[in-house]
């Protein structure tokens, strides 16, 4: 413990030289500067404190976040958070690009069937549990009151949608971290990264919904065009940034750390304003990397881990600063009520339907999926954008939500690693 306190101790003079700076300059200087930089300092430090108590690097990463953000301390000016918009796409990119090169065929065809058919019923369920919570909870939601009953079951629908996600970003990020491999890593990765594209059609599907309860219409073909587009489109791109890795890879040889941090970021900024998946586009790279040469798909698994920790410290830093704590006063019963469901359905369905053959699945797995993070954020933003009128109070719920996921949702994560027995944490490059 006397290393963790020494590191604890630092942090804090850490933090009280920025307050102090903050009271003293003149010219307060360029926000995103100072916001990229304090955060990236106090996320790192943090990340060995949560290390050296036995909590994952990534709850220290938010924890501190929480603290020097605008919504809390107010060390980190508001515009600087936003700024880090960059940031976040970049780390989605590099850790969906890790979490596809252990997407090998041989893990789809061992695990395939069975983590579709457990992703079905996880995702049904839960969907059901929190479709019902919110219409019983409709006279106390504002938003929902004043709506008629068709309109009220199709936002419900649609909120719902966006509540059943999980997190890739956070799941992969603590596998990383602990170094876990192994039959109840793989199918947990698996479960979350089909999970989400399962959320992607439905969220598609209740937002068309929604839109022709409110007489916008249904608009069947355009629903259909966009969903492909992003899921098909995302893989199209993904295929061209493989073949583009591969190419730089065999031929250069050089600087890959470097190359995977220029294109990750080149991906994510083009494939949002080509309204494709970053999540998808650098899945699919890294899936047919693996498969089409394990031995490079490795290379840039080692690369990211050597690279990616001052990106991956900034970015949960950065999430965790962007928390709004004020959302909690305005919807925190009704929020907490739902993360509780939300956790009792997966919770049942994991120990009732999750496979008999590997008994950590049935009593471990329900805590790899209670994170939220990055798809989350989005598809609430989203549903703030397209429904103006009510858009941004269903979007606090639901950030009410995320806030309490992100913070107890990455110690369930490594916990169900740990009781798995896969966590390798002592052998990561980065465990120092």
């Amino acid at each position: 413990m006397k290393p963790a306190l020494m590191r604890l101790l630092l942090l804090l003079v850490l933090l009280a030289a920025i307050s102090r700076a903050q009271l003293w300059r003149v010219d307060t200087g360029t926000p995103v500067a100072l916001a990229a930089g304090a955060l990236l300092l106090c996320g790192l430090f943090a990340g060995k404190v949560a290390k050296g108590v036995g909590l994952p690097r990534l709850t220290g990463y938010l924890l501190v976040g929480v603290a020097v953000g605008p919504y809390a301390l107010g060390f980190i000016p508001g515009a600087g958070v936003k700024g880090l918009e960059l940031v976040k796409g970049l780390a989605v990119s590099l850790i969906a690009l890790v979490a596809g090169t252990e997407l090998e065929w041989g893990l789809i065809r061992r695990v395939g069937t069975k983590v579709v058919t457990l992703c079905c019923l996880v995702c049904g369920i839960t969907f059901l549990v929190i479709f019902g919570a919110l219409l019983a909870l409709r006279p106390w939601l504002p938003f929902l009151a004043s709506m008629t009953l068709a309109q009220a079951l199709a936002v419900s629908a649609l909120i719902s949608m966006v509540v059943v996600s999980f997190s890739p970003t956070v799941t992969i990020a603590i596998v990383q971290e602990t170094a876990a491999r192994g039959s109840f890593t793989e199918f947990l990765m698996a479960l979350v990264i089909i999970g989400d594209l399962v959320v992607m059609v439905g969220f598609a599907v209740a937002a068309g919904l929604a839109r022709a309860s409110f007489g916008g219409g249904l608009d069947v073909a355009g629903l259909l065009t966009g969903v492909g587009w992003e899921l098909f489109g995302s893989m199209a791109v993904g295929a061209v940034l493989a073949l583009c890795l591969l190419l730089y890879m065999r031929q250069v040889k050089r600087e890959l750390p470097l190359f995977l941090v220029g294109l990750c970021f080149a991906s994510a900024e083009a494939g949002a304003r080509l309204h494709l998946s970053p999540l998808m586009v650098s899945l699919s790279a890294g899936a047919l990397i693996v498969n089409l040469d394990p031995r490079e798909g490795e290379r840039i698994h080692h690369a990211i881990q050597r690279a990616g920790l001052p990106i991956f410290a900034l970015f949960f830093a950065a999430a965790g600063a962007g928390l709004q704590l004020s959302t909690l006063l305005l919807v925190g019963p009704a929020a907490m009520l739902l993360v509780v469901l939300r956790a009792v359905a997966i919770y049942g369905s994991c120990r009732h339907f999750a496979p008999v053959e590997d008994p950590r699945l049935r009593q471990n797995l329900w805590m790899g999926l209670i994170s939220q993070a990055g798809v989350t954020f989005g598809l609430a933003a989203l549903v703030s954008r397209t429904f103006p009128t009510f858009g941004p109070q269903v979007e606090v719920l639901i950030v009410a939500m995320i806030t309490a996921h992100e913070l107890i949702g990455p110690v369930l994560t490594r916990r169900a690693i740990q009781r798995s027995g896969e966590s390798h944490a002592d052998e990561s490059p980065g465990a120092a």
